[in-house]
C-alpha cells in the first residue's frame, strides 16, 4: 500500500471540490481550500480520525468500502477511482456495463480487423457488434437477432461439427465464465446461467464442477464442409472503457492453408 501517496492524492482531491458541488454552504469564514475533512467523512460515510490517518499517510490497510465511498464523495473520475485503489492495493470493484450497444468506434475497430474475423462480446458475452469476416466463418450470426456466444455454442446444431474440439469448448467457455461474472456479476448473467443449466446437460454438468479458468491464446481448428481444416489462432482484448466488455479476434495459423481456403470462403459470401 502506497500510503503517503494515498494521503497525498485524497487531500488533492478533496482540495478541488467546492462545497457548492456537493450542496454545501459557502459562507461560514473557510479557511481551507476545498472541503473540510468533516465535510468528506460525512458525504464518505466513514470516521473522521480515519480519514485523518489515511491522508496523513499513517494507514496501512484500508477496506475497497471506505475507497468506494471516498471515491464518490470526492466525485472521482474512473481513471482517478482506479488509481485510488491501485494505490491502497485494493482490487477496485468492476460493475459491468449494462444496457449498452456497440457504439461507432467499436464497429469501426472490428471492421477494421478485416480480413480476420472478429466480435465484441458485452458483460454477459452478447455478441453487440462483429465484422463480415466473422459471419463468414459463423453463417448462424445471418440467423440471429440476439446472438451470446454461450447459447450459439450449445444451441446450434452445425456447431457441433463445425468445431472440431465442441465439447472441450464448452468447457472452456463455462469455467471462463463462471471466473467472469464473479468479476462482472449482473442479473442478466445469472439469468443466463440458470436457463442454460436447464436446458443444457453439458452445460450443467460443467457448471456444477465450479472449475475456473483464465482465458488463454489457443489454436481453433474448424472443419469447413467444402473448405477443409480451417486453423486460427485465438485471441480476447478487454475494452477498459466498458468494463466487462471484451474484443475476440481470430488470425490464421502460419503454416496452414486457412489463408487461401478462408479468403475463397469470404469472397464467395455475399456482399
Amino acid at each position: 500500500m502506497e500510503s503517503v501517496e494515498l494521503g497525498h492524492f485524497l487531500r488533492s482531491r478533496r482540495a478541488r471540490i467546492r462545497p457548492a458541488d456537493v450542496g454545501l454552504p459557502t459562507s461560514g469564514g473557510r479557511r481551507t481550500e476545498g472541503l473540510r475533512r468533516e465535510e468528506v467523512a460525512v458525504l464518505a460515510n466513514i470516521g473522521v480520525s480515519w480519514l485523518t490517518r489515511l491522508e496523513q499517510g499513517r494507514a496501512n490497510s484500508v477496506s475497497p468500502e471506505v475507497l468506494s465511498g471516498l471515491a464518490d464523495a470526492l466525485r472521482l473520475t474512473r481513471a482517478e477511482r482506479s488509481h485510488l485503489f491501485g494505490l491502497a492495493d485494493v482490487a477496485a470493484p468492476s460493475p459491468a456495463v449494462a444496457g449498452q450497444t456497440a457504439d461507432a468506434a467499436q464497429r469501426t475497430f472490428v471492421d477494421g480487423l478485416e480480413p480476420n474475423p472478429a466480435y465484441v462480446l458485452d458483460h454477459a458475452w452478447n455478441l453487440v457488434c462483429w465484422n463480415r469476416a466473422e459471419a463468414a466463418l459463423f453463417p448462424v450470426l445471418d440467423r440471429v437477432a440476439d446472438a451470446n456466444l454461450l447459447r450459439l455454442t450449445l444451441e446450434t446444431p452445425e456447431l457441433r461439427s463445425f468445431m472440431t474440439d465442441w465439447n472441450e469448448e464448452v468447457e472452456r467457455l463455462t469455467r471462463q465464465f463462471r471466473l467472469h461474472i464473479g468479476r462482472h456479476p449482473s442479473d442478466e448473467a445469472s439469468t443466463l446461467v440458470e436457463a442454460l443449466r436447464s436446458a443444457h446437460p453439458e452445460f450443467a454438468q460443467a457448471w456444477g464442477r465450479h472449475d475456473v479458468a483464465v482465458f488463454s491464446p489457443q489454436t481453433r481448428r474448424f472443419a469447413h464442409e467444402t473448405e477443409g481444416e480451417l486453423v486460427f489462432d485465438h485471441h480476447r482484448l478487454l475494452l477498459p472503457d466498458h468494463p466487462g466488455w471484451s474484443a475476440v479476434i481470430y488470425t490464421p495459423t502460419a503454416d496452414t492453408e486457412t489463408v487461401e481456403r478462408f479468403t475463397r470462403l469470404s469472397s464467395a459470401r455475399p456482399s
